[in-house]
C-alpha cells in the first residue's frame, strides 16, 4: 500500500513539472512575438557605422590628382595642339586629357593644347599647327610636343628649345580622317599608341621631368579654404563669333562646356566635357602682323580666377621662364589647391569679356 502511495505522488509531481514547462515555453514565445511587434528602446537606436573608406590604388597623377597605376604616372606627358576651327568640331580624345589650354590664334578662332599623361585615346584630333605660346606651356610639363607644322617663329623655337616633337608634316603616325565629313586641313588625326611608338623610335626620353601640381586628396568645396563667390555658370566671349560657356552639372560635381551654345562633346568617345577645375588666366595680347598672328605673353605674371564645385576665387599667376611651371596663387600668396580631375585653362586677354552672371540665357 505504501508503495502505491509513493508511486502516485511521483506521478503527480512529474505531471506538475511538465505543465510548468509547457507554460514557460508559451510565455517565452509570446514575449518574443511582442518584442517583434513593439521594439524596445534599445533596438530602435540607429546603428553607428564607420564611413566607408575609398581605397586608392597606385599613385595620384601629378597633373590631375586622380589615382592610376604607378607606371602610368611616371610616363612623359604628351601635349597636342588641337584644331578648333568650326570645320574641325568636335574633337576626338579630348575628354581623356588631364589639362587643356584654350588660346586665341589669328582670326576669330582659338586652339587647344591638350596635355595627356595616363590615358591612351585611340583617336586624337584634329591636330593643327603650333604657335610660340603653346610651346612654352608644353615645356612646363617636359612634354613631347605634337603638332602639324606651325608658324615660322614656332618652328624656329622648337629647334632652339630642342623640344621633343612629333609633327604630322614629317611623321607617318598621322592619318587623314574623312568619316566625320571633315576635309583638310581640319582632319589630321593620330592615336596615343602611335605617339608613344614614335617617342620610342625617335629616342625621346620616356619618363617625365617636371614639377607636379598641387591637388587635394579628395574633392572639397573651395569655401573650406577660401573666401569664395558663387560661379555655377559663366561665359567667356572671345569675340562676336565665338563664346565658351560653363555650366555646373551638380550630379557629377563638374562643369559641362558649351561652344556657341552647343554642348561640347568628345567626337570619338561621345562623352560630354566634364571639367573639375577651370582656371581663367588673363595675359597681354599683341597682334604681330597683317595675318593676325598673335603674341600672348605667358612668361610673365598676371591675375585670374579659379573655379571649382560652383565656387570661384580670385588668383594671381606667375611664370618666370619658358620651362618653369606657371604658379597659380590665392590672394594671400599661397599656391592654390586643385580638386582631382580634368582642368581647363582659359587663356584670355584684354579684349575678352568674362561674365559670371548666375542666370545666363540657355
Amino acid at each position: 500500500m505504501l508503495k502505491k502511495i509513493i508511486l502516485a505522488l511521483i506521478i503527480v509531481i512529474l505531471l506538475s513539472s511538465c505543465g510548468n514547462n509547457q507554460n514557460a515555453s508559451t510565455v517565452e514565445t509570446t514575449e518574443s512575438e511582442l518584442s517583434t511587434e513593439i521594439p524596445t528602446e534599445e533596438t530602435t537606436q540607429p546603428m553607428v557605422t564607420e564611413p566607408e573608406k575609398i581605397i586608392k590604388e597606385g599613385l595620384p597623377s601629378p597633373i590631375s590628382g586622380v589615382y592610376y597605376p604607378q607606371e602610368l604616372t611616371e610616363l612623359r606627358p604628351v601635349a597636342v595642339v588641337y584644331d578648333n576651327h568650326p570645320s574641325s568640331r568636335w574633337q576626338a580624345g579630348i575628354t581623356k586629357a588631364e589639362i587643356v589650354y584654350e588660346c586665341e590664334v589669328e582670326g576669330p578662332f582659338t586652339r587647344y593644347l591638350a596635355v595627356f599623361l595616363t590615358e591612351s585615346p585611340e583617336h586624337i584630333g584634329p591636330v593643327r599647327s603650333a604657335r610660340p605660346y603653346f610651346l612654352t606651356f608644353a615645356l612646363e610639363f617636359d612634354a613631347v610636343f605634337v603638332h602639324v607644322g606651325g608658324s615660322s617663329e614656332a618652328l624656329i623655337n622648337i629647334r632652339d628649345y630642342q623640344m621633343a616633337n612629333i609633327s604630322g608634316m614629317t611623321s607617318g603616325e598621322f592619318w587623314r580622317y574623312y568619316k566625320t565629313g571633315k576635309e583638310a586641313p581640319n582632319n589630321m588625326y593620330t592615336a596615343m599608341k602611335n605617339l608613344r611608338d614614335a617617342q620610342g623610335y625617335m629616342n625621346y626620353r620616356q619618363e617625365g621631368n617636371y614639377d607636379a601640381w598641387h591637388f587635394s586628396e579628395d574633392p572639397y568645396p573651395l569655401s573650406e579654404l577660401y573666401e569664395t563667390q558663387p560661379a555655377t555658370s559663366f561665359a567667356i566671349t572671345y569675340n562676336k563669333d565665338y563664346q565658351v560657356r560653363y555650366v555646373l552639372n551638380e550630379d557629377i560635381g563638374a562643369f559641362n562646356r558649351y561652344v556657341n551654345n552647343k554642348l561640347h562633346i568628345d567626337e570619338y568617345y561621345d562623352d560630354e566635357i566634364a571639367a573639375t577645375n577651370i582656371i581663367v588666366q588673363k595675359l597681354k595680347k599683341v597682334v604681330l602682323d597683317n595675318e593676325g598672328r598673335l603674341a600672348l605673353y605667358n612668361v610673365a605674371e598676371g591675375e585670374g580666377y579659379y573655379i571649382s564645385n560652383g565656387e570661384m576665387i580670385e588668383i594671381n599667376w606667375e611664370k618666370t621662364g619658358i620651362r618653369d611651371r606657371t604658379i597659380y596663387r590665392d590672394k594671400d600668396g599661397n599656391e592654390i589647391l586643385l580638386n582631382p580631375g580634368q582642368t581647363w585653362i582659359q587663356v584670355i586677354s584684354q579684349n575678352t569679356i568674362l561674365d559670371f552672371e548666375e542666370n545666363l540665357n540657355e
